[in-house]
């Protein structure tokens, strides 16, 4: 069996307890890789930076000295662990699911989960906001695994509830961040593209890189039907029947529409966008954060 193949999420929603469910994936998807991404926890030599003044005289390396006569520091491995913010979209859009296995907030915040383990065994600071029309819950970025328990203790008892207004609470999260690092936005985006452009903004401002991953059902991505819909929006409650046809050919062209914006906007920003469905298999986006961290540092 391909080590990859357990990670789909039709076998990961019986595990309901999501620390379990975490380390499965993580450790399910270093398992399908012919190299582990970790380089191990002791101070491996990684390479030099230039000394500067002020610093102990005993971190230059004399060997390097004298065959350059220019004073280096030896850098290792631990010295560069990031700071990284998973933003996380909490909002009652992101619990619909049309299907019996995931909604759509459960597949994130089991991503969610995943990114933090990861990050944590690679001792690189990671914190959470989770938002829906303003940050709910934020935790700085520590590197502990206090940290990632209580991460995934607040992920395990969170709910999709209220509305979203996902481009300003994603500039608002940008205001709190203080350092250079990696940034992951989990969220269906179901927000004016230029509102969310504006926080995308203020996040590369900050010096983030950023990983956007937009979640959706696979029904969303190709709406369809035989009869009339009942359809009811999770945030307001307002309700609407209409005949399928009708229903497909809007939703289908307004939601291919909503995400090339989005593509585009980011395109512009150097930021990498991500539509990911519920029915993809986890390693798929744990390899896209693994494969950014690794180009950072």
């Amino acid at each position: 069996m391909n080590s990859f193949s357990v990670l789909n999420p039709e076998h990961m929603a019986p595990v309901r307890n999501l620390t379990l469910r975490a380390k499965m994936i993580v450790e399910g998807t270093i398992a399908g890789l012919h190299k582990s991404p970790f380089h191990g926890f002791s101070s491996e030599f990684l390479e030099y930076r230039p000394y500067l003044t002020g610093e102990p005289a005993r971190k230059i390396d004399w060997r390097k000295y004298a065959k350059s006569d220019k004073s280096f520091v030896r850098l290792y491995e631990d010295e560069t662990n990031l700071a990284a913010h998973i933003l996380l979209d909490k909002s009652a859009s992101m619990g619909f699911g049309s299907a019996a296995g995931m909604t759509k907030f459960d597949y994130a915040r089991t991503l969610a989960a995943s990114f933090a383990w990861i990050l944590v065994r690679q001792k690189d600071a990671v914190g959470l906001a989770a938002f829906d029309e303003e940050i709910r819950w934020y935790m700085s970025p520590k590197s502990t695994n206090l940290q990632l328990k209580n991460i995934i203790s607040y992920l395990e008892a969170s709910t999709a509830e209220h509305q979203t207004h996902c481009g300003d609470v994603i500039n608002s999260a940008a205001a709190m961040i203080k350092k250079r690092g990696l940034c992951i936005v989990i969220s269906d985006f179901f927000d004016d593209p230029e509102s969310v452009a504006m926080g995308l903004r203020h996040l590369r401002f900050k010096r983030q890189d950023i990983l956007a991953l937009a979640v959706a059902d696979p029904m969303e991505l190709n709406f369809a039907g035989k009869s009339d819909f009942r359809l009811k929006d999770l945030e307001t409650g307002r309700e609407l029947t209409i005949d399928s046809q009708t229903a497909a050919e809007y939703f289908n062209r307004g939601f291919t529409e909503h995400h090339a914006a989005l593509s585009a906007i980011c395109r512009e920003l150097k930021i990498d966008f991500e539509v990911v469905t519920t029915a993809e298999p986890f390693h798929k986006s744990l390899m896209k954060v693994i494969e950014k961290r690794r180009r950072l540092y």
